[in-house]
């Protein structure tokens, strides 16, 4: 078995996906300090199952994530494959290349998968126990880890002698095996706990399984009854039925005559509510005169309540006239009186005209024998005259 492949992509400083061939024989990494060749090792230390970020050189497991740079954003997760040549069949799997991969996402998601088949961590561990590969396995030791391993305690290397021994296996299945019989011893002492319990509880349980039967065969007795009771009341009710059955024959023989009856009735209410029709159509006729009979009365009231005005405007004017009349009367009979003293001055002025008229004549008689009169006489004419 050795190691062919290692595929990285986003791992601490390799962005882009990264393929390393190792063929048979020596390969070495070459660089200056900071190049990443350190993240070479920790990559195969973490594919194998390291769960301490101290270990990786990092503070929290998502600083081995690719976190960016000035040319390149920052990635959601990182995966790296290891690939190893199982032709010798170190591994026991029925496959000559066996490929481990693990993957981790920023929100701490880890996924692990062996030939692209999901698995757990624990399956990854044991798959590599006593194979000398592991995260804490000889087969990987990094810088400085040498000078740790010989400057420790013999107890504390005896971890690695067993590795390379090939007893870590079987250690950890003890392990794990002692572990399962300290848990069953826990379980034994629990299960006499709960037998101890159960032995006092014997006695009650006793009683109350009594009571148990013997409810069990009153509850045979009451089941027997129900049975009957429900035999019983099934016949009531198949004689209800019955009955229930006649009565809806009959109902529906009524109903029958009844519809018979409904469709007269119907026949009855259409010609009815022809009939209402005509009568609302005649109201409505009505109430239209009587509209306008109640509006014509109306106008007449108006009229009425004018002609009264005019009635008493009349009343009043007519006992004014009265007053004016009685009025006028006397003015009349003054005016009469005036008339009268008027005529009498008309009729003595008429004797004094016709005395006068008699006197013209005379002088135009005497003016037609004299062709002129004197200046005397002019005056005394004029005096006659003015002084009428």
């Amino acid at each position: 078995m050795y190691l062919k492949r290692l595929e990285l992509v986003g791992f601490k400083s390799f962005a882009e996906r990264t393929e390393l061939e190792f063929v048979p024989g020596i390969t070495a990494v070459v660089g200056p300090n900071g190049s990443g060749k350190s993240n070479i090792s920790d990559a195969i230390r973490w594919v194998l199952g390291e769960q301490s970020a101290k270990s990786l050189r990092g503070a929290k497991m998502e600083d081995i994530i690719f976190s960016g740079s000035d040319s390149r954003k920052a990635v959601n997760y990182c995966e790296v494959s290891l690939t190893l040549d199982n032709s010798d069949e170190k591994l026991k799997m029925d496959f000559t290349e066996v490929t481990v991969t693990r993957r981790v996402y920023r929100s701490g998601d880890s996924e692990y998968y062996i030939n692209r088949q999901s698995c757990r961590l624990r399956d990854i561990i044991e798959l590599f126990m006593d194979t000398g590969v592991g995260k804490e396995a000889y087969s990987v030791i990094g810088q400085g880890r040498i000078e740790e391993i010989l400057s420790t305690r013999a107890e504390d290397r005896r971890s690695l002698f067993e590795e390379a021994a090939g007893i870590v296996k079987y250690k950890a299945r003890k392990k794990e095996a002692v572990k399962k019989l300290d848990e069953t011893e826990q379980n034994l002492v629990r299960i006499h706990d709960i037998m101890s319990e159960i032995e006092e509880q014997m006695e009650p349980l006793s009683e109350q399984a009594e009571k148990a039967k013997a409810y069990l065969r009153l509850k045979d007795t009451l089941t027997q009854n129900e049975v009957g009771l429900y035999v019983r009341q099934f016949d009531l009710l198949h004689e209800e039925w019955e009955e229930m059955k006649a009565q809806a024959l009959k109902l529906t023989n009524e109903q029958v005559e009844c519809a018979a009856d409904i469709n007269q009735m119907d026949a009855k209410i259409a010609d009815l509510r022809q009939h209402a029709s005509e009568q609302d159509q005649v109201l409505e006729e009505l109430q239209q005169r009587l509209l306008s009979v109640t509006e014509e009365g109306e106008k007449k009231e108006g009229y009425r309540e004018v002609l009264r005005e005019r009635l008493r405007n009349y009343s009043k004017n007519k006992q004014d006239a009265r007053s004016k009349a009685v009025l006028l009367q006397q003015k009349q009979d003054e005016l009469r009186a005036q008339v009268s003293s008027f005529k009498e001055q008309v009729e003595q002025s008429t004797e004094m005209l016709t005395g006068l008229e008699k006197e013209l004549q005379l002088e135009q008689k005497r003016y037609v024998n004299y062709t002129a009169f004197s200046d005397g006489d002019v005056e005394r004419l004029k005096r006659i005259i003015l002084k009428f």
